[in-house]
């Protein structure tokens, strides 16, 4: 499981299940903590021109050893499908060298596809 963060507070985890390790991305299902509410209400979403999607940008990944995980940026999106809202997380720009170590999984499935 990996912890998102907004500065020192947890917002939730992921598995992180899928990626495009060749453009250093990964991304997964958010199971929120305890303290994303209070965040959510104290932290103004991005405007994107969608309503039913609320995005925060600027926020960390570690792994469950501690180590940050060096994207250029996560993106945590709320998005409101009516009957539900899901949380998601989108990590972009990790170095290949950090991403093959992290998440050795989703380059097997990415490099399965050529042979």
């Amino acid at each position: 499981m990996f912890e998102i963060r907004f500065n020192d507070i947890l917002l939730g985890t992921s598995k992180l299940e899928s990626g495009d390790p060749p453009m250093g991305c990964v991304e997964g299902v958010v199971t929120p903590s305890e303290h994303f509410d209070q965040f959510a209400k104290g932290n103004l979403p991005h405007d994107d021109g969608d309503p039913a999607i609320k995005r925060w940008s600027g926020l960390r990944i570690f792994t469950s050893a501690g180590l940050e995980i060096d994207a250029q940026d996560a993106v945590l999106m709320a998005i409101d499908f009516g009957s539900e809202v899901e949380l998601r997380v989108d990590a972009l720009g990790i170095p290949s060298g950090q991403y093959e170590a992290v998440f050795p999984n989703h380059w097997k499935t990415y490099e399965s596809q050529f042979t």
